[in-house]
């Protein structure tokens, strides 16, 4: 094997410097980082797959129907992307046309699997189904199927699996099938790779990863401060799964011989610190307005949500009626704003013009661009963005299929201000709940973690092949950096 990416979803630097993981902070140490900053607008994965942004791709973490209503959505696969294999190419095809054989497993957004020369195992992620078995479409070739079935691997776990059908609150029971995840997907990638003998590997600890941080950071802050009550049976049982992966992870590389070493992340992960409303913020500008009706609604479908069972919230999710009428739900009138941000997820999100076309808003399609302009300077002179150092830029002049998807405006936050509809002033201090939290309450209440912008990417025995200029600073570089190692004779 000649270059082997592990992916782990939601890590930085600073997660392997909490004395747990030896192997994977020597790696990081020996290695060259890359400075990268992602916007929180366009998936990390699929930039990494396909070299692309999300206004070309529209792999955004969530996106509008377009259907002349506020209907939204998370859901995307790499399959959807308009001309997928001629305009855009993936990863794996290049490499394949190249004449190297790949290995990619879990990577999120790609199922079904394509078909590789190699393999290739789909992971969950954009609205695909968690699925806890391995389903026949996840995989190419076929015949690798009962050989991920025998080795007991697990395609994905999430919250409404862990949570409400397990109802694993307990941290050694979480932690534990956790740990499993991540055995069973490193002993399934060794095999698979050395069975297909592949010259490109890619493998990604996704649910794994992502939710050990979630109920990690919080704690880990409050035992850094000293403060009293810390729940040390859950940090215990965190620390257990990263000594667990640590082991994987020098597994995993010793398995081959001498391959370049690459440890990505999509994102990172970071406490929130400050609620940003920006709703707020366009209706003291005068660009929104808001009905009692409307409101009012808001309120209600929220605090329902708030007091909803995990399990019952698992169900109606399920329900394609009862997820559309809760996400096209907002707090503005949708006849009269003229812009508005939709709030899904602990990620950043950017300003919509409510355009006629698009929204069946009052704006026409012609005054996008000044509207835009109007709004991006009014945000960077509010004296509460320059005290806070949020700034907003109009999106790039880019005419693709899918840019009509992407925000008018973008938003630039510092990493720990996330965007939310939670506080009514436009800038609205966060503070963690006072007192140990456990797997129970953290599920439950507030998101006490949001996204954050600057993603693990070191190279190990390797230099990098890329630099990060102005335009192009984001994931978008690995893909340039493997393409350029394969180049090389």
């Amino acid at each position: 094997m000649k270059t082997l990416i592990i992916g782990m979803d939601g890590v930085q630097t600073e997660t392997f410097q909490r004395g747990w993981t030896p192997y994977i902070s020597s790696l990081i140490e020996q290695g060259a980082q890359l400075p990268l900053k992602e916007d929180l607008i366009s998936r990390g994965w699929d930039e990494i797959l396909t070299g692309q942004h999300a206004i070309t791709t529209g792999a955004l973490y969530d996106r509008a129907a377009l259907n002349g209503t506020h209907e939204w959505s998370t859901k995307f696969k790499v399959k959807d992307i308009p001309g997928l294999g001629t305009a855009v190419k993936p990863i794996w095809q290049v490499l394949n046309e190249r004449g190297y054989r790949v290995g990619i497993m879990n990577v999120p957004t790609t199922s079904p699997a394509p078909e590789v020369d190699g393999f290739f195992v789909s992971g969950g992620g954009g609205g695909t189904a968690v699925m806890q078995e391995v389903a026949a479409e996840q995989c190419h070739p076929e015949g690798i199927m009962p050989v991920l079935n025998d080795l007991g691997y697990i395609p994905d776990e999430r919250p409404p699996s862990l949570f409400g059908e397990k109802k694993l609150y307990q941290p050694d029971d979480l932690f534990s099938r956790l740990e499993q995840m991540v055995e069973k997907r490193t002993q399934a990638f060794i095999k698979l790779a050395k069975d297909h003998e592949v010259d490109f590997g890619f493998i990604v600890y996704k649910s794994e990863t992502i939710m050990t941080e979630i109920f990690c950071l919080p704690e880990w802050e409050q035992y850094l401060k000293g403060t009293k009550g810390v729940n040390q049976e859950l940090l215990d049982a965190i620390k257990h799964f990263y000594q667990l992966l640590d082991g994987q992870v020098r597994l995993l590389v010793e398995s081959f011989s001498d391959p370049e070493i690459v440890l990505v992340s999509d994102h990172a992960m970071t406490v929130t610190r400050w609620h940003v409303n920006i709703n707020t913020f366009l209706r003291e500008q005068g660009f929104q307005k808001t009905s009692s009706k409307s409101k009012g609604v808001y309120k209600l479908v929220n605090y329902l949500k708030f007091i909803t069972p995990v399990s019952l919230r698992a169900k109606l999710g399920k329900m394609s009626k009862v997820r559309k009428a809760y996400v096209g739900v907002q707090p503005f009138d949708a006849k009269s704003s003229t812009a508005f941000c939709m709030v899904m997820g602990d990620w950043v999100h950017g300003i919509f013009i409510n355009d006629r076309e698009r929204f069946g808003g009052p704006v026409p399609e012609s005054e996008i661009p000044e509207l835009s302009e109007k709004i991006a300077q009014a945000f960077n002179s509010e004296p509460a963005s320059i005290e806070h150092g949020l700034s907003a830029r109009v999106k790039p002049n880019v005419k693709t299929a899918l840019s009509r998807y992407f925000p008018d405006i973008i938003l630039d936050l510092p990493d720990g201000y996330l965007t939310t509809n939670a506080s009514q002033p436009f800038v609205a201090e966060f503070r963690l709940p006072k007192g140990p939290q456990d797997i129970a309450s953290i599920v439950r209440g507030p998101s006490l973690c949001s996204k954050a912008r600057t993603p693990l990417s070191v190279t190990v025995s390797k230099s990098w092949k890329v630099e990060p200029t102005p335009e192009r600073q984001d994931l978008r570089l690995i893909y340039d950096h493997v393409l350029a190692v394969f180049n090389e004779q």
